[in-house]
């Protein structure tokens, strides 16, 4: 008799624990996302450096979201000139002007220049030209007329391929006339003119030092007094400024390593570098949808749903992994930022030299 008791409460147990299976709450993770999804619900976790669940970024569709959480763009010169669609007027108006001989009006004209004027004696490479009418004759017909984005790539294209230094055929400049503005924009306080100064004598070094193949790769590096100017430079809260130190410190230099937080991992450079730049956004930097990498993107490669900058990157430009890092190394350099305190973003020497299947990017900024 005790044993049929027990057999049946046994029973009893296993449909009970059946049905608390069935009908318990689902056990969500530390990392889970919170209800609003999309950058900008990401941008907000990123106060705290916690892990970023890959769920989330998959879960991103930039056609639902909206400029919400993503701060205006700020009033400068400078942003003023990343607007323009044409640079003579702004180069008019400038020349012999006392605004155009602030810091930032030296670094703006140096940036007109340097796309605009004919370099008399340049050193540096020629700057990218404007399609021609044949070729977005080309463009538009390789876009099939059944692309549900072909406007929007269309007008993308026109966009990036602008001629904004329509006028400025007959100005011409000295290298050396050009050097002095970018070097008296950085002596006079400019953070971005300083940010570019360093850049630009890293890749000249790397340029001279390239005969072997090598790209400076087993000598050039940053010193330490650069790297303490680069973060005095991001801690300026100029935006374009926060870009290009990111930029910089985001390269592979020889004998030197970015780790960051507590426990000291190596920084990813795609990731650090895509992190100041979302930072660069909450100072002022022009972030909205007519980003330069946002319309070439449209352009070429037909991704038109981004609507800033943020949302560009965290669904068509990260993966899930570089996502999460973004998220954590956002935080911790906004802290660094406002504080001006980078003990979690150190630069460390004697580790080994990473070991890269292609020559670093080819970038040349304007100028030598």
């Amino acid at each position: 008799m005790s044993n049929r008791l027990y057999a049946t409460l046994a029973i009893v147990a296993v449909f009970a624990v059946g049905a608390w299976i069935l009908v318990r709450p689902p056990e969500l993770a530390e990392s889970a996302a919170p209800a609003k999804a999309g950058p900008s619900g990401l941008r907000a976790m990123s106060v705290a450096p916690s892990k970023l669940g890959a769920a989330s970024v998959l879960a991103i569709d930039p056609r639902n979201l909206g400029k919400n959480g993503m701060p205006a763009p700020r009033r400068t010169l400078f942003n003023e000139f990343l607007k323009s669609k044409n640079y003579k007027a702004l180069y008019d108006r400038l020349k012999n002007s006392p605004e155009g001989k602030t810091a930032e009006g030296e670094y703006v004209m140096y940036q007109i220049l340097a796309r605009c004027a004919t370099v008399t004696d340049r050193t540096g490479r020629q700057p990218q030209q404007r399609a021609t009418d044949q070729k977005r004759e080309d463009f538009i017909a390789s876009i099939p007329e059944s692309d549900p984005q072909r406007d929007k790539r269309i007008a993308a294209f026109d966009d990036v391929t602008a001629n904004r230094c329509a006028g400025m055929e007959d100005v011409k400049v000295t290298q050396a006339d050009l050097n002095k503005l970018l070097s008296d924009a950085a002596a006079a306080g400019d953070a971005k003119a300083q940010a570019l100064s360093i850049e630009q004598s890293q890749w000249a070094q790397r340029r001279a030092a390239g005969a072997d193949g090598n790209w400076g790769r087993g000598s050039v590096t940053l010193s330490d007094a650069q790297v303490t100017q680069l973060r005095q430079i991001a801690s300026s809260g100029d935006g374009e400024a926060m870009v290009i130190a990111g930029r910089v410190m985001a390269q592979n230099w020889h004998d030197y390593q970015v780790q960051i937080g507590d426990s000291g991992q190596p920084a990813e450079n795609r990731a650090l570098n895509q992190a100041f730049q979302l930072l660069a956004c909450d100072y002022g930097y022009p972030c909205d949808d007519s980003n330069p990498r946002i319309q070439a993107a449209c352009a070429y490669q037909g991704h038109c749903n981004a609507q800033n900058l943020a949302d560009y990157i965290y669904y068509y430009g990260a993966s899930p992994n570089d996502s999460q890092l973004m998220s954590q190394y956002e935080s911790i350099l906004r802290n660094a930022v406002q504080t001006n305190n980078w003990s979690q973003v150190q630069v460390v020497r004697g580790q080994p030299d990473p070991v890269l299947p292609n020559p670093p990017p080819r970038f040349f900024p304007p100028g030598p």
